[in-house]
């Protein structure tokens, strides 16, 4: 049957260039698939529903028309939805002029619609849908040509299906913008937008496209020699074809995905697999295939039986050409081809077919089949002593080398502009699911905030009493311990007026007036900040070690990330502590003593305060039991615990106390160290 059609696809050739008669192979960029598409114009009397002018798919994005046959001459077209009533317009809906094409060999079109003008009249919001298809076609359009441009009609696409909020459109989108990526040489991230169409086109349940995509993903690890994971994706593909199997539109992807997955046995010598792949391939729609042929002569080829392999390349050229309309392949016939005519000596048919395929490389733009014909040619002309003709295509390829060089760098500053936009285009998506899920959140939260209102609500009426009565308990034990340190400080003034020391009274009694003020001021709320406490601790201190003749001296430290301005504790809650580290500790010391006082936050939520002496200790003081320390009996540390336990219970805190006994080397007692941790308000 091959022998038969091949030999027909001869005579319609032979036929077409006696006569000047030629084909018209007409692309549409086509994504949506909702509408019949219909080529009208001077060849069939500008009939607008000619079912032999229907457009068919070839693959998800893609219709064509192939028009057989037709004199040289001038043509005009038009395309339209099966009636004048719909027919392709500008983006605004606006007319457009005809498609005008002179025919004078066989051609290939790629064309967009940017819009459509439908007298029977659609609704205003189908001009955004248009505006989408448009951008979208063009997009498409400009991807072999101009990547700048086909990526600003990708994001514009985006942008339109995210406003009329069709996630297919979306997937068509980062389709697109992952065929830029790929063809800039960023494989890894055309890979991941490749997958993230997929994902999209999995929760539509669209098996054509998933089918498309897994083949796609599956060429890009091909081509970057990664072979596992191209068989991979081919393999995840197949499922997904047999609801499928008999629409045209992936025939050709179906073959390309058998012949893939037995070249990867065939890589392996596993000929018997390789061509039971291949026998697979065959099976697909009308069985006759510029894939399946090109890579039977691969099989044959790599046996070494030669004319078997050349037939079947041949084959494929012909079928490229006037059946599957794939000049990718018939690149690839033409090279293999070239190359076996190398391997058997026969000089000037493989320098036919390698100027074939270097021409047609050029036309494709396939910078690595023009490297790899142009390299053949020149060893093929220093062959046969043509030292013109071979320094002519050595210098063709340094050429193409030269200009893939400052494509690239073009390349890589088009990666990081396209990467940019992908990182906005992806922020704007999150930001719009994120304000939609802030909605329902609010909603949910307003819900909850309402019912937990309620309770709060009926609980606090409850403890409101309980709160009031440990409040009026620590304004009481407040009351109790500023009466207790004014006590101690008229002490000491009363001691140096007794003794006649003015001076000394005088200036005790200013210190006295400021550290009053203090007192007051900080008697009247709950909390003070760090920074006043440790002003009012200064003065204490500057007073009794004035008052005990600098029998002791003092110091106090807080670590950097303390901010002593706005950490807040109650107040007054350190100072009883002190006044017992220096009545009970340091002032039963013979020498001079030293008192530290440490301020630093632990595990990021707690105030730590350390107050430590060098004083004689605890046990040495219970000891000595003198009447001083009888008669001066401290009530300010039990005050202090009992306003720690009111202040744990009335905010539902843990400020802890531990006290510590200091020895020295010896273990000999060297003072006491009190640890406060007190909850960072």
């Amino acid at each position: 049957m091959r022998k038969t059609l091949l030999a027909t696809f001869l005579l319609v050739l032979v036929f077409s260039s006696l006569y000047g008669q030629y084909d018209l192979r007409v692309q549409l960029n086509d994504f949506t698939g909702q509408h019949a598409h219909y080529l009208s114009g001077s060849f069939n009397h500008w009939n607008p529903c000619d079912q032999r002018s229907k457009f068919k798919r070839i693959n998800p994005f893609r219709t064509e028309i192939t028009l057989s046959n037709l004199p040289k001459g001038h043509y005009s077209f038009k395309i339209t939805r099966g009636s004048w009533q719909s027919v392709e317009s500008t983006s605004n809906g606006l007319n457009i002029q005809n498609r005008e094409v002179d025919l004078s060999s066989d051609t290939t079109l790629l064309w967009n619609i940017e819009g459509w003008k439908d007298l029977n009249g659609y609704t205003a919001e189908v001009t955004d849908s248009m505006r989408l298809r448009g951008a979208l076609s063009k997009g498409f359009g400009f991807l072999n040509n101009n990547l700048d441009s086909s990526y600003k009609y990708a994001l514009e696409t985006f942008s339109l299906a995210s406003k009329v909020q069709s996630d297919e459109m979306k997937a068509y989108a980062i389709n697109l913008q992952g065929e830029v990526f790929l063809r800039l040489g960023n494989t890894q991230k055309a890979l991941e937008l490749f997958a993230e169409g997929l994902r999209i086109r999995k929760l539509r349940n669209d098996s054509a496209a998933i089918v498309y995509l897994y083949n796609q993903i599956g060429n890009v690890y091909w081509q970057v020699n990664d072979t596992l994971q191209a068989v991979k994706n081919y393999r995840l593909a197949l499922p997904w074809v047999q609801p499928l199997i008999s629409m045209h539109p992936l025939h050709e992807t179906l073959c390309n995905i058998y012949c893939k997955i037995g070249s990867s046995f065939l890589g392996k010598h596993q000929y018997d697999s390789a061509k039971w792949y291949a026998a697979k391939a065959q099976q697909v729609g009308d069985k006759i295939s510029t894939h399946v042929d090109l890579f039977l002569g691969d099989i044959e080829h790599q046996q070494r039986h030669t004319n078997k392999a050349l037939g079947f390349y041949r084959s494929a050229s012909v079928l490229g050409l006037n059946h599957d309309h794939n000049m990718e392949l018939v690149l690839l016939s033409y090279e293999r081809i070239a190359t076996i005519y190398k391997l058997t000596n026969q000089a000037d048919s493989a320098i036919y077919y390698a100027r074939k395929a270097f021409g047609l490389a050029g036309s494709l733009r396939d910078a690595e089949s023009l490297r790899r014909s142009g390299i053949l040619l020149a060893l093929l002309f220093k062959q046969q002593h043509r030292y013109d003709s071979a320094l002519y295509y050595q210098q063709k390829v340094i050429e193409e080398a030269q200009l893939q060089l400052n494509q690239q760098k073009e390349r890589q500053t088009l990666n990081t502009y396209f990467n940019e936009k992908i990182e906005a285009q992806k922020q704007e998506t999150q930001l719009t699911a994120s304000r939609f899920q802030r909605w329902i959140y609010v909603l949910v939260a307003a819900t909850v905030l309402l019912l937990v209102s309620i309770g709060w609500y009926r609980l606090r009426i409850r403890s409101n009493f309980n709160k009031k009565v440990k409040e009026v308990e620590m304004r009481a034990l407040r009351a109790q311990m500023n009466p207790h340190f004014i006590f101690n400080c008229l002490g000491s003034i009363n001691r140096y007026i007794v003794k006649s020391d003015t001076k000394t009274a005088s200036h005790y009694l200013t210190r006295f007036a400021k550290l009053i003020r203090l007192i007051l001021d900080n008697s009247a709320i709950d909390h003070i900040s760090l920074e006043a406490e440790i002003q009012t601790l200064q003065l204490y201190l500057d007073m009794e070690s004035l008052r005990f003749d600098y029998a002791f001296e003092y110091e106090i430290q807080k670590e950097e990330n303390v901010d002593e301005a706005n950490l807040q504790l109650p107040s007054m809650l350190i100072q009883p502590y002190v006044e017992n580290a220096i009545w009970h500790g340091l002032m039963q010391k013979e020498e001079k003593g030293k008192l530290w006082i440490r301020f630093k936050k632990v595990n990021g939520h707690l105030l730590q305060a350390e107050i430590e002496d060098n004083g004689i200790g605890r046990k040495k003081a219970i000891e000595l039991k003198s009447k001083e320390m009888i008669k001066y009996k401290s009530y300010g540390m039990q005050i202090s615990s009992d306003r720690i336990q009111i202040i744990n219970n009335l905010y539902q805190l843990k400020n802890s106390i531990s006290i510590y006994d200091l020895t020295d080397e010896n273990g000999h007692p060297s003072g006491t160290k009190i640890v406060l941790q007190i909850p960072i308000v």
